[in-house]
This record gives C-alpha cells, structure tokens and sequence, in this order.
C-alpha cells in the first residue's frame, strides 16, 4: 500500500525539481530569441562582468578579481530596462489582434533612442511583409504608450502627444500654432517680455479661431502655457537604455556547395564563453552555498545561448533547403511560400518560437555577388493558386505591361489569362485586390494614360 504513495511523490518531487531548472534556462531563452548575434554577444559580456562564473574568454580584464570576491560576494546591480524591452511589454499586453501587435514590434525597429519615430512607411515596409496601411495603422497605437509623446514623429508632435488630455488648453494651441513664437518668449529678458506682447496681440486677435480654449487670453495665462509647455520632455525616450535594432547584421550566412545550400552562424557566440573553473572551484572551498545561485544563473545563461544556436540554425537551414531555387535563380517567382505555422511543425518548435527567430534577422546568401536578406521574407503565406501575394502581384504587373496600350486588359480578362498561362483559378474581385496592392488603375483609367510604364515590383 506504501509503494504506490511513494511513486506519487517522487514523480510530484521530480516534476516540481525539473521545472525549476528549466524554467530560468527557458526565460532566458525567449529573452534571447529576437536579439541578433551582437546583441547577445554584448549582453553576456556585460553578464560576465558581474557573475564570476561566467567567464568571457577574449576579455583582457576581469572587472572583478576572483580573490576580491570572497567573503564580500558580489551584489548584483540591477540594470535599467531598454526602451525596447518597456515598449514591448506594453505591446504584448494590448489587447490587439495579433497581426496587429507583430505590426508594433517591427515597427519598433525605427523608433530612435529619443523616443521618435523615424523614416518614412514605404522605408518600413521595404523588404518586408507589411503594406504601408497596415503599418500607419498601428502609429497611434504605439504613440498611446508610455513614455508620452513616444511614436512621435516631430518635436511638435511629441509635445502634442503629451497634450492630448487637454487639447483645448492654451497650451496646446500654442504648440499647434505659435510654437516658433513660443521659443522667443522664453525668460525675462526685455526681449522675450516684448515677443511675449507680440504673441498675446496675435491670439487676441484671433480670438474667434481659439474660442474653444478653456482658459481667458491674457498675460498671467499665456505665461502659464509656456511654463506648462517647459515642462513637457521633448525626448521621451532620454530616460531608457537603447539597443539600436541593426536592421542588416546577418545571423546566418548561405553558401553553395556540392551538397547544395547549407546555413551556418556567422558568429559562434557560444565559443566566446565558458563558465570559470577557477570561480567554481574556489566557490567549493569556501562552501559559500547562497552564492550557488549566481553559478547556476551562469549556467542557464550558456544553456540557453546553445539552444539560441540551434534554433536560429534549425530554422534557417530548414527554410534554405525550401528557398533553394529562389537563392540559386534570384528569382521571387521561384519563392515557395513558406507560412510560420509548416515551419513551426516541420522543426519541433512553437509558432511563437518561430516568429521571435525569424523577426528582425538576416541571411548572408555567399556567392559572386553577395547579399543580405530579411529572414522573414522567405516565411511568405500562400495566396491563390499556391502562389505567395507579392507573386501574384508580379504576375499581374507582367500581364499588364505585355497588353495593347489602346485596348487594356480588364480584370476579368486577367482572370483568364492568369489561369491559362499561370494555372491558377483566380476570381474577377481577387484580381482587382492585388492589382490595387501593387499601385495600378483599373483598365479605364490606363486606356486614358497610354504608354505609362508599369514598374515591376
């Protein structure tokens, strides 16, 4: 009667032990996941100077000597989250479709280290699956976050941003409106008292434009804006540590060889370090059991960049070997969609895994000519006919520069066409939605512009 009670409680011991060594290695993997090799290199090097186990093997000083640790251990400094790491927080709990939310976090990339949002959306979209719509969809979303004002993409804006509760205040007509003037006004200076005159005259004098502010227009308030606007922070994102997103340092790199395409790290990170015996024998000499803690978090961190290893590896040597007449021709008519779900099943690994890996990451394809490639754009969803929509787009756009300038062909004839030239069943409506995704007019309208030229995607 005691064994089955026994075996009870040594599978609920062993399953409880289990996940508290997994759990950490698996947290710091996720933490991991999105980062490009820099990145991580970086962020273990900065690990490494305060953990003594971890040990950087191509560092030429140890900021902390073995013998200056014991008996005063070292205390762990807690660091500042990046502004990256505060954005995304706040994304993954909106409550948005996640198409939407993914929309965020690549957006995220062209946010600057003051909190702006730079380039412009056909810059966003380049390279990638995003149309510009879905993009500019999602600003405001981003511009809702904390810090206010973020999103931003001017310093008028930014302040505007941090207005929006009080967009009838006088403050916020004079960063709308008189934000020049504004900046003579400021002190008390002669000067700035005069331009300070000059500026209420003119919102007298426009007094039936600015009925809707709250407060009266005189002197005492129009100080009072302008000590409010002073205290707006025109760069929001000052307070937070910054990793820039490098949006063209590859992970992996293609190469050519007997056997085909074959997918390798462009730097092995996990070669760069190690845990340090010395630390971890000194550690048993001393019995200073509380201080195993800082071992096993050393520990979890090399197990988890291994694993980071191995699934970027996994995952772009299983879409390679599907891209390998795309990589060989150069051809995006050769590009065979690939959608994250089949990746996710055909290697073992959650979808979200997949997204994290394949976001913000880039290939090195070797050869006569070399390039780099967005990672995600070999991850394409199936369109009509097996096609992905931006083949499908091209398809169309080639159709349409073969056609007679003074007869164009209708979206019912590229229906046909596209079928018995292509094989591909297509509907009259689902034509005329990809023939608007790539930018050209219905066939009435280019019958009344001949000879435009149609520009391949």
């Amino acid at each position: 009667m005691d064994t089955p009670v026994l075996t009870s409680t040594l599978s609920v011991e062993t399953r409880f032990e289990t996940q508290a060594v997994l759990y950490p290695t698996l947290r710091q993997l996720v933490q991991l996941l999105p980062w490009n090799h820099q990145r991580v290199r970086e962020y273990l090097q900065a690990e490494a100077k305060h953990n003594p186990f971890l040990l950087h093997r191509r560092s030429n000083h140890r900021e902390a000597l073995l013998e200056d640790i014991l008996p005063n251990w070292y205390s762990p400094v807690a660091m500042e989250p990046s502004l990256q790491e505060h954005l995304r927080g706040q994304i993954t709990a909106l409550d948005l479709p996640l198409k939407q939310r993914e929309a965020l976090l690549y957006l995220m990339q062209w946010v600057s280290p003051s909190g702006y949002l730079e380039e412009s959306s056909q810059v966003w979209t380049a390279g990638s699956d995003w149309n510009v719509k879905e993009l500019e969809a999602v600003v405001l979303h981003l511009q809702s976050l904390d810090p206010p004002g973020i999103g931003a993409r001017s310093p008028q804006e930014c302040l505007l941003l941090q207005l929006q509760d009080r967009r009838n205040s006088l403050a916020a007509l004079l960063v709308r409106d008189y934000l020049a003037e504004v900046a003579d006004c400021i002190g008390n200076s002669t000067e700035a008292k005069e331009h300070q005159q000059l500026l209420l005259k003119k919102l007298q004098l426009h007094a039936k434009r600015i009925s809707v502010v709250e407060s009266p227009i005189n002197l005492p308030a129009l100080k009072a804006a302008i000590q409010e606007i002073q205290t707006l922070e025109p760069r929001p994102g000052r307070n937070f540590s910054y990793y820039p997103v490098a949006i063209a340092t590859p992970d992996l790199q293609a190469e050519l060889n007997a056997n085909g395409w074959q997918v390798s790290l462009t730097s092995e990170v996990s070669q760069e370090f190690c845990l340090d015996e010395e630390a971890i024998a000194l550690l048993a000499q001393s019995n200073h059991k509380m201080q195993e803690t800082l071992l096993q978090q050393a520990r979890n961190l090399l197990s988890a960049l291994n694993q980071w290893q191995e699934n970027l590896l996994k995952v772009g040597q299983f879409l390679v070997n599907r891209q390998q007449a795309f990589l060989t021709s150069k051809d995006s008519l050769d590009l065979v969609p690939t959608p994250q779900q089949l990746i996710a099943q055909s290697v073992g690994l959650s979808n979200a895994t997949i997204s994290r890996i394949v976001r913000d990451r880039y290939l090195l394809i070797s050869g006569g000519q070399s390039r780099i490639v967005p990672l995600q754009s070999f991850c394409t969803s199936v369109g009509v006919g097996g096609r992905t929509p931006k083949q499908i787009q091209e398809l169309i756009i080639q159709l349409i520069q073969q056609e007679p300038s003074t007869k164009p062909y209708s979206d019912e004839q590229l229906a046909q066409l596209l079928k018995l030239r292509f094989g591909m069943a297509i509907a009259r409506r689902t034509v005329v939605k990809y023939r608007k995704l790539a930018g050209i007019e219905s066939s009435h309208a280019r019958k009344l512009i001949p000879n435009r030229k149609i520009s391949v995607l």
